[in-house]
């Protein structure tokens, strides 16, 4: 018995009840075949292929050497994508970041376009499955931005529901030269996400200190020689000029406002401090990645509260430069035992760092000022310019116990702590503290930045490489009587 084509149609339009009447209407006015949202987890890979066959799904292999433009969106999705798929260690480091499933076979599209049109306007620059036993077991869509682009809100929440309605997805990745301080975090503000939905967001200089590690000598290196030499392209692409994505470069505007304020002693408008505190943020963060690269060995940012979300770090840290005039965080170096501790005074115009050496605890107060004269010395000597550079902005903080503040010293004068300090409590701690008056170049947008990344530079090298706190020594053997 042949139904009639209106009873077919009523039973196709009952049946996509669930994708409401919108979805129905949309595809009636096209005249196209009605098919429900592809639920992408669990299908097998042929028939993801069939799909891109039949044309219900646009998408490009990623190539390593594509046809686009240079510099393009789609041309950098296709060769970031294409490292990931050619490069093991690479490939292990970017999933570990998003929380992608390493097992099975990793699949890489770009220029995906769904024929669905609920949403016509989706088009993602990438697409990264995860295929185990011939079925797709997890999935990741990826927004791309090249050296001028900024990931809007609107545009990263459209996508959110779109995935989640149409593929039942829980991942997009976003990419931009836009700094956070780790995955993650995003640069942008978007809605309370679907239960089980991740954003995560990956900064151009962030994938490119994971290159530059994974190529250091140290004990990541990746295992295959011709494997090292994709990558390497790879690098000198996004580090090329004519691509521009660059390392941070100046503080946002409202970074001149708010010092001109505080200066003033007017209350600084609530979005300049905003504009501020991002700045700074992301300041951090292209100097942690800035180290790295120096190091071969990541180093982290961290504040007073590491857990906290971007939006929560942004009123924590407006509050404290509201309240004290001053912006401070910390980083984290491997295999390095004090952390460096940065500032910047508003009011002041200053930046400073320090480093805390410990003193020996088995010792007097004058022996402890001694180890820490050594340490200096042992500085000088291992990086005599750089010392002789920044000398002159070099001093000892001292800390004595049950003391309340520290006391500072000028670094020619530390022979001024044994003669003021020698009767007091035993000494804590020493800071080595690096401090550089700015004054007009402080509130300067590219001038500030130019000038606290040399100094962490000069900072590092000259001191926290060389000073090193005391460790006690191993616990001996004793002789039995």
């Amino acid at each position: 018995m042949v139904l009639p084509i209106d009873f077919e149609l009523g039973v196709i339009c009952y049946s996509l009840l669930p994708f409401g009447l919108d979805y129905i209407k949309r595809n009636l006015e096209m005249k196209k075949p009605f098919s429900p949202p592809i639920k992408l987890e669990g299908m097998s890979l042929d028939k993801f292929m069939e799909h891109i066959s039949d044309g219900d799904i646009h998408a490009q292999q990623a190539r390593l050497i594509p046809t686009y433009k240079t510099g393009d969106e789609l041309a950098l999705a296709s060769i970031f994508l294409s490292g990931v798929k050619l490069v093991k260690e690479f490939r292990e480091k970017v999933c570990s970041e998003i929380k992608f499933k390493k097992a099975g076979k990793q699949y890489f599209f770009t220029e995906v376009v769904f024929s669905h049109k609920e949403f016509g306007d989706c088009r993602f620059d990438g697409l990264m499955l995860s295929v185990v036993g011939g079925k797709i077991k997890d999935f990741a869509f990826f927004e791309f931005k090249g050296k001028n682009g900024k990931l809007e809100s609107d545009q990263v929440e459209r996508y959110v529901k779109f995935i989640r309605k149409n593929y039942r997805g829980n991942k997009l990745v976003t990419v931009s030269t836009e700094y956070v301080a780790d995955p993650t975090q995003r640069p942008y503000k978007i809605g309370a996400l679907p239960k089980g939905f991740e954003v995560y967001h990956l900064s151009w200089s962030y994938i490119k200190t994971m290159a530059h590690l994974l190529l250091f000598d140290n004990d990541e290196n990746i295992e295959d020689e011709d494997q090292v030499e994709i990558l390497r392209e790879v690098l000198n692409y996004f580090e090329s000029d004519s691509i521009g994505l660059k390392g941070y470069s100046q503080m946002k505007s409202g970074w001149r406002s708010v010092v001109e304020s505080i200066k003033t002693g007017v209350k600084p408008n609530p979005d300049d401090v905003e504009e501020a505190v991002q700045s700074w943020l992301e300041e951090q963060t292209d100097m942690a990645h800035i180290l790295s690269q120096e190091l071969g060995a990541m180093v982290k940012t961290c504040s007073a509260k590491k857990d906290q979300r971007l939006k929560a770090r942004l009123k924590s840290e407006s509050q404290e430069l509201l309240k004290n005039d001053k912006l401070t965080f910390n980083l984290q170096v491997k295999g390095v035992a004090s952390e460096v501790v940065v500032w910047a005074n508003f009011r002041k115009e200053t930046v400073g760092m320090s480093f805390s050496v410990l003193p020996p605890t088995d010792r007097g107060n004058s022996a402890r000022v001694t180890y820490i004269e050594k340490e200096l010395q042992r500085c000088e000597k291992n990086n005599h310019d750089t010392m002789a550079k920044i000398d002159g902005d070099l001093f000892v903080d001292v800390h004595v116990k049950y003391a309340s503040s520290d006391e500072r010293f000028p670094k020619s004068e530390t022979y001024r702590i044994r003669d003021e300090i020698s009767n007091s409590p035993d000494i804590n701690e020493f800071k080595i503290v690096y401090i550089k008056s700015l004054g007009a170049k402080f509130k300067s947008s590219k001038g500030f930045v130019d000038i606290i990344e040399q100094m962490m530079v000069d900072f590092y090298q000259g001191v926290v490489q060389n000073a090193r706190p005391w460790t006690p020594p191993a616990p001996r053997i004793q002789k039995a009587e």
